[in-house]
């Protein structure tokens, strides 16, 4: 009976034993990281070899491996931060901002955050200024498409949302979409900026490019008059977020200019209600209106008035006959 004590108890402490050593480093949890892995280690540095000797393929043959089959090792995060190296060194930027991405995104307490993070905005800034060729087919080389930049923009602000490095990849980001000639989703762009980093050194340029990007709506062939009172509106709000800054009196002064044109804008409605459709109670409103806002525009102001006594006796006129 001492015997079998003695035996079931080797047993009790030699069973934990050997399930801890027939543990799979697979089974590992999430976001761990296992003390040392020499084998990692190993293999990372034939893929830093290889890629010394310019063996790209196979370097990233390697790379993958450790990828793959030792995703909880110290050095997971220098093997996908290379991987991406050489994913730009093959031309392939698009591999490269997925693997700096997934640094971004998994390894946060790496000191290879920033740097994937710096690669990230370099490729999608590289990509904005048509800088970035990719192979199309494998028979020639473009540009890269504009919706790729636009996603990598996207994802760098995502990514450091409380970092100065947003506030630079939302700039950025704005003049893309004006290139593309998508100038309401760069005010909106711009406009967020200014509200999310009301202190960064972009913030001043974006006000101003939110009130021009409104004003010149009209010489785009769209007449709105929303489009016009939000440039005005733009305009007013840079004087007083910025009122030190060497352009403050000029986006006072644009500020003005936008609101005589909306007074001429109004008696060039008023107008056509009286001369074309002929509804002499809209032009008179219309009218009285622009004569209210002389202080913006004298000249809009005096023509209102004759165009208003005219637009009265038609109307009168109009009363008659129907009755």
């Amino acid at each position: 009976m001492k015997k079998n004590l003695q035996l079931l108890w080797c047993l009790g402490l030699l069973m934990p034993l050997t399930m801890c050593q027939q543990s799979s480093p697979e089974l590992i949890p999430a976001g761990t990281i296992a003390a040392q892995d020499p084998e990692a280690e190993a293999l990372l540095a034939q893929a830093r070899a290889l890629v010394q000797k310019n063996k790209l393929s196979a370097a990233e043959s390697l790379l993958k491996k450790l990828r793959k089959s030792y995703q909880h090792a110290p050095c997971v995060a220098d093997a996908r931060f290379l991987l991406a190296e050489v994913y730009e060194k093959q031309g392939l930027p698009r591999d490269a901002f997925d693997e700096y991405d997934k640094i971004v995104t998994r390894y946060q307490s790496s000191p290879l955050y920033n740097k994937a993070l710096d690669r990230q905005l370099a490729l999608a800034m590289a990509g904005a200024e048509g800088k970035l060729n990719v192979e199309v087919m494998g028979l020639w080389t473009a540009p890269i498409d504009a919706s790729t930049v636009e996603e990598w923009l996207s994802k760098v602000i995502r990514n450091a949302p409380y970092n100065d490095m947003a506030a630079t990849a939302m700039s950025l980001f704005g003049k893309f979409l004006v290139k593309q000639e998508k100038f309401e989703e760069a005010a909106m762009v711009y406009a967020k900026l200014v509200e999310d980093y009301p202190t960064s050194r972009y913030a001043p340029e974006a006000q101003l490019m939110v009130a021009q990007l409104w004003a010149s709506s009209r010489t785009r062939g769209d007449q709105n008059l929303v489009n016009l009172h939000r440039a005005r509106e733009a305009y007013e709000e840079f004087s007083l977020r910025f009122p030190n800054h060497k352009d403050a009196g000029k986006a006072l002064s644009e500020a003005s200019n936008v609101r005589r044109l909306l007074v001429r804008q109004e008696l060039e409605v008023g107008k056509y209600y009286l001369e074309r459709s002929k509804e002499y109670p809209s032009a008179i409103f219309c009218f009285e209106n622009v004569i209210r806002q002389k202080s913006n525009n004298p000249e809009a102001s005096a023509e209102a008035e004759r165009l208003l006594s005219r637009a009265r006796a038609l109307q009168t006129a109009a009363t008659q006959n129907k009755s």
